[in-house]
């Protein structure tokens, strides 16, 4: 009797046990196909006198396009520059914080990934208020000070976007380095001094090549996502008439929209952003790069001369200043200003402009309301959706794990403006068109690989024998998820959680396309306000940097990393 009570329930466990994590992974493939084939199918249709056909027209109207080219040279010299920079720039400070004796290691450690959680829009607003010709904070300051003229330094230009692109992205490379350059075998360095080399030639030769593999992954994800990064040109770029691909593909949607022309923008951006992700993996798996040492091995620390630690704290002076220092004052110093000329003046000291946008303003009030509310329901859906993906990628059927992994991890690369884009397309005639649960459904598409991929890496460090053993001892599958698997996945849960908290409140590109009236979050407020009043845009940013920074200390309080994102 008892066998055959319990045969249908085992069928039913079984039964949740493969539906669940299989359906978290055809929700990911769903929320990746539906605005990718939307895109692909608006791309080729061409009208002809009403009729609609089945054409190339738009990919070869945009080929035979001097300005669609100007707007693709634009964008490579951006990524291209940024990726350089947050290179060069995120190796020497992991460098730092890695290998050297640097007073305050830890809290460097920490303050290097504070620009990691400030939204990039702000950043360049920012650094508008204090460079911006003839009005910026710093050549008033240069020019009251020391006589000195800067206006030379034109933010407005593509130099202006590579360096603030460069500030905020340099985290990214800083997090793929640190744990490799703490892994790494420092006897080979040892024994490349012993024979002669110098410290230059040791960081070049050995250094730099064994952390390559990691560098590349960064650099790949930061020139992908920085050359698609809508934000920062529309605020640097795009008044002065320089485009790129994002503001490019913005400015077909506007009235009259040509959607055949963005669609087909996008379409050649997934195809360039595939093709970048294969050669990455085949360039990776042609080479072998290994560092032998023992099981928890850390290099010794590098003791650096006076006028060597000098240096390194000038350089995390002037980043940790030019990413979150100089724009928060700026910020702080224009917010308290009622009337902004260029220079804070006392006498104009006011808190009007925060209540103004927190409690008077309904575009403001609202917008804060609605950032909130898709940070809070979109990560915890997201959350949820990656850890029955991760569960499949790493507790199912191997057969075809390599494949659905790839295919998940895709929107990884995908601009947000294209996702947009897609959803527009698909949304434009139905009942979700305008509303907050569209965006929604964007934010998740873009966003969920960063919450799979971080689950998974916690997945790996699990034994599956634990789970083998509460099954032994009568536990069903949910009891084990329960008792066993979402308590040692706890802290991958809370620190994904908590990094899409922080994207999500501060996401543009895929919001700027499926907004309107009653549905606007603090990024495009911030956008909408930036012609009207400066006080109020840099109260409204200051609103939405403590909602960043709370959440970055959340991260901190709960001992998690993001290392594995």
């Amino acid at each position: 009797m008892t066998a055959v009570t319990n045969t249908p329930l085992r069928r039913d466990a079984r039964l949740i046990q493969w539906l669940l994590p299989a359906g978290g992974v055809t929700v990911g493939i769903l929320l990746l196909a539906g605005p990718l084939l939307a895109t692909l199918a608006r791309s080729l249709l061409v009208w002809t006198d009403g009729q609609a056909s089945l054409s190339l027209a738009n990919f070869s109207a945009l080929v035979n396009s001097s300005h669609f080219s100007e707007a693709v040279i634009n964008t490579l010299i951006c990524g291209v520059g940024a990726t350089i920079a947050s290179c060069v720039l995120g190796f020497y400070l992991a460098w730092i914080v890695a290998r050297t004796n640097v007073p305050g290691r830890g809290w460097l450690e920490i303050l290097n990934l504070i620009p990691f959680f400030l939204s990039p829009y702000v950043g360049a607003v920012s650094w508008i208020y204090l460079a911006a010709p003839h009005s910026g904070l710093l050549q008033h300051f240069f020019q009251s000070q020391f006589g000195l003229s800067l206006e030379f330094l034109n933010i407005y230009s593509l130099g202006g976007v590579i360096f603030v692109l460069a500030l905020f992205y340099t985290p990214y490379i800083y997090l793929f380095l640190l744990a490799p350059l703490r892994q790494m075998d420092g006897a080979l360095e040892d024994a490349a001094r012993v024979h002669g080399a110098g410290f230059g030639y040791t960081l070049r030769h050995i250094t730099v090549p064994l952390v390559m593999p990691a560098m590349l992954s960064g650099a790949l994800i930061v020139f992908v996502t920085s050359a698609g990064l809508f934000d920062v040109p529309l605020a640097l770029a795009a008044p002065k008439g320089i485009h790129t691909i994002p503001t490019e593909i913005f400015s077909y949607v506007q009235y009259p929209a040509d959607f055949g022309a963005a669609s087909a923008i996008g379409v050649m951006v997934v195809i360039v952003t595939v093709v970048l992700t294969l050669f990455h993996h085949r360039y990776i798996g042609r080479r072998r790069y290994e560092t032998v040492s023992g099981k928890g091995y850390r290099p010794r620390l590098i003791n650096l001369r006076p006028w060597a630690l000098a240096g390194v704290l000038i350089l995390e002076i002037v980043y940790l200043g030019g990413a979150v220092l100089l724009p928060t004052v700026a910020l702080i110093l224009v917010a308290l200003s009622s009337i902004w000329t260029g220079q804070f003046n006392p006498q104009f000291a006011t808190l009007q402009n925060f209540h103004y946008v927190s409690f008077e303003y309904s575009l403001t009030r609202g917008a804060i309301g609605n950032s909130l509310i898709l940070a809070i329901v979109g990560a915890t859906l997201s959350v949820g959706i990656a850890l029955f993906q991760a569960y499949y990628l790493n507790r199912g059927r191997r057969r075809g794990r390599g494949f659905i992994d790839a295919v998940l991890s895709l929107p990884l690369g995908i601009p947000s403006i294209i996702l947009g884009l897609g959803f527009l397309i698909l949304g434009i005639r139905t009942p979700l068109y305008s509303t907050l649960t569209i965006i929604l459904i964007a934010y998740i598409a873009r966003f969920f690989p960063f919450a799979m991929r971080n689950i998974s890496a916690m997945f790996l460090a699990i034994n599956p024998e634990l789970e083998q053993s509460a099954r032994a001892s009568g536990a069903s599958w949910w009891q084990t998820m329960r008792f066993v698997l979402l308590p040692l996945l706890r802290p991958a849960l809370i620190s994904a959680w908590l990094m899409l908290f922080v994207i999500f409140v501060r996401e543009l590109g895929a919001t700027i396309l499926l907004y309107a009236q009653g549905t606007e979050t603090i990024s495009v407020a911030l956008v909408l306000l930036s012609e009207r009043n400066f006080g109020y845009v840099a109260a409204l940013a200051l609103i939405q940097l403590c909602l960043l920074l709370a959440a970055f200390v959340l991260l901190r309080v709960a001992r998690t990393s993001i290392v594995e994102i």
